[in-house]
């Protein structure tokens, strides 16, 4: 053991404390006896025996309380807490809450393999009903969705997930019958708590999950309220293919960052309304539409008024519905966030939603987005914490954590996080086009971004992002006919800025028309005519996006930028500063700041220098403003770089 590791231990199994006190009592004791009887003469064979007490004793109370830890369930060996062959703290199979479950997904024994999202609904709204219940700690189903083919060690899911328990089992249909197996295992010890077996109609389906889930809470000793236990009686559908058609939806949502989350959820919405169709009175599928038609919306894809009222009209359904649905209430709330940055009205909806569904970890994770627009940044660090300790295996709260603090310029706490995504998803790219891009905003150095995507399979590219990072690569290194090259390459007329947030020039929520990146790629190339010819086009189809959406201010600072690269100076700060007016730091700690950095490109392309410096000065120091790296290397700071303010800025 390292001495520092050894003192480490030292303090913290408190052995100091205990060998320290027997010393004072010790002597403490003689002090008394001497003082208060002090005519009576202690023999020196007593005051021997005394000094030989404490001399031996000094290093058997340490000894004690090496071996033994004072816990809150009592006197335990030490070697019953931490593993004696580690001298750093490590995580403990005993740190899991007795009261915590994984289901993991339940195997399909059936001989039509058409049935496995008959299992999946199955171990779906099991996990639904354990959900509910406050008292439990229950892992989401995103994380246990990786345990569903291969072996399981029930020791190491339990260690990986934080669990006590875990429920695993089998279905299989035939016919009009099922039959279920479910076993819950002490993931601690691998001792079977109980194990049962249910031949049932499948009429008696959703009766069934209710069943298993009050027997799982029995079993955990968890408090299960009469509201709780009232929840688990409402049943979702009594349909089973609307249901199926809702499972396949949600697989689809739950994308994940993988494939296009605009043709994700286009052919999820056709698969609700068919299960809507089934069933009109299905809440669950009228609140995963709302989801869906607010995140086309936010995310760029559809800015249409009628795509809101669609989001509105399905939340507000589902509600009516089931005004106790937590589901419906997150996705109101969501509604009141992407829509109108209503952010106080979207915290009463999870707060609702959080009584109903306190394990479901979509309700810290939008506590923590909607912290960070609100510029609480440790609450939505804590938050997002919360929603990782529920879903600790979701790429997407992983992402969400570590987009945060790059905000915040916590670059080695997001490069942990980058670190724990990538060994669990070793192919989620977007991980690695993340850590890549740290040099980039620390120091400004592009050859690990351009290097790391290079290395994306050329049929990962969801919105056009990968394209859209590389252009802007090749745009910093002046690499312009690499630029052409990847331009020329793709077919498509929009791109996707999602891909790297922060990047000035870039908007990251508004899809570019690629004549805008054949503007910049001329202009480097220092064709004046073709660049102002590609600008007069791409300003043609940015003012069709402000006729529809007049006061989107990604589309307005878009069309500002536009205008700027014309030359259109006057127009070009009127549209940058009516974006910043639309929307301001104030109101949004996130989307403000980099509204904010391009009104400065502005600025600078138009010759307001002064006006340039001074809005940079105060934005380098905000987060999610631009970093001192990433000016080194853009493009659109090159009107600067002849001011000596300029080298003051990105001076270390």
């Amino acid at each position: 053991m390292k001495p520092t590791n050894f003192f480490a231990e030292l303090k913290r199994r408190k052995v100091y404390r205990v060998a320290i006190a027997y010393a004072v009592a010790s002597w403490l004791l003689i002090q008394i006896a001497t003082q208060t009887f002090p005519f009576f003469e202690i023999p020196n064979w007593a005051v021997r025996l005394e000094i030989g007490l404490l001399v031996l004793g000094f290093p058997i109370a340490m000894i004690l309380a090496w071996a033994y830890d004072l816990t809150p369930t009592g006197i335990k060996r030490t070697e019953d807490i931490v593993s004696p062959s580690q001298s750093t703290p490590v995580r403990s199979r005993s740190v899991a809450p007795e009261k915590s479950i994984a289901v993991l997904p339940f195997e399909n024994l059936s001989d039509d393999k058409e049935n496995a999202y008959f299992a999946e609904g199955i171990h779906d709204d099991i996990l639904s009903n354990l959900a509910r219940v406050a008292d439990l700690k229950v892992i989401s189903r995103t994380s246990v969705q990786q345990y569903k083919t291969g072996a399981r060690n029930l020791r190491d899911i339990g260690e990986a997930l934080g669990v006590a328990h875990i429920l695993e089992g089998t279905v299989r249909r035939s016919g009009n019958r099922m039959r279920v197996n479910a076993q819950l295992i002490n993931a601690q010890t691998d001792i079977h708590i109980w194990a049962d077996t249910f031949d049932r109609e499948l009429t008696d389906l959703f009766a069934l999950q209710t069943e298993l889930a009050e027997k799982i809470t029995v079993a955990l000793r968890a408090n299960l309220s009469p509201r709780e236990k009232a929840s688990m009686q409402v049943h979702p559908t009594t349909d089973l293919d609307a249901y199926d058609c809702y499972l396949r939806a949600r697989a689809l949502f739950r994308w994940s960052g993988v494939g296009d989350a605009q043709e994700n959820g286009e052919q999820a919405l056709p698969l609700l309304d068919q299960a809507i169709k089934r069933d009109p009175g299905f809440a669950l599928a009228y609140s995963l539409a709302s989801r869906v038609h607010a995140e086309l919306y936010w995310f760029g894809y559809d800015k249409r008024p009628e795509r809101l009222a669609l989001a509105k009209t399905t939340a507000e359904t589902a509600l009516r519905l089931r005004p106790d649905l937590g589901d419906a209430h997150i996705a109101l709330a969501f509604y009141y966030y992407y829509a109108f940055r209503e952010y106080e009205l979207a915290r009463n909806e999870l707060t609702i939603a959080l009584r109903a569904i306190p394990n479901e970890p979509d309700v810290p994770s939008a506590f923590g987005v909607l912290d960070r627009r609100q510029g609480r940044w440790e609450d939505s660090i804590s938050n997002l914490n919360r929603a990782r300790q529920l879903d600790p295996r979701n790429s997407a709260a992983i992402w969400n954590l570590l987009e945060t603090h790059t905000y915040l310029h916590h670059y080695r706490e997001a490069e942990r996080a980058i670190d724990e995504g990538l060994a669990m998803f070793s192919d989620a790219h977007f991980f690695s086009i993340a850590r890549a891009a740290l040099p980039l905003r620390e120091k400004g150095d592009t050859a690990p971004l351009r290097a790391a995507v290079r290395l994306i399979p050329k049929d990962f590219n969801p919105g056009g992002a990968v394209t859209t990072i590389a252009l802007r690569v090749s745009l910093m290194e002046r690499d312009y006919a690499e630029a052409a090259r990847l331009l020329a390459a793709s077919s498509r007329e929009r791109f996707n800025d999602n891909g790297l947030s922060g990047m000035a020039g870039a908007l990251d929520g508004y899809i570019v028309p690629r004549v805008w990146y054949e503007g910049l790629i001329a202009r480097g190339q220092g064709d004046a005519g073709k660049a102002r010819q590609a600008f007069e086009a791409a300003r043609q189809e940015v003012e069709k996006d402000r006729a529809q959406w007049p006061d989107e201010a990604k589309t307005v600072a878009m069309l500002g930028l536009v205008n700027a690269a014309l030359g259109r100076k006057e127009e070009a700060i009127r549209e940058g500063r009516r974006a910043v007016e639309l929307l301001s730091i104030a109101k949004d700690a996130v989307d403000g700041p980099l509204l904010a950095t391009n009104l400065a490109v502005i600025y600078g392309q138009v010759g307001e220098m002064d006006l340039a410096f001074g809005e940079l000065e105060r934005l380098l120091a905000l987060p999610a403003g631009p970093t001192a790296g990433m000016l080194r290397v853009e493009p659109e700071w090159d009107p600067l770089r002849r001011d000596a303010r300029f080298e003051k800025l990105i001076s270390p």
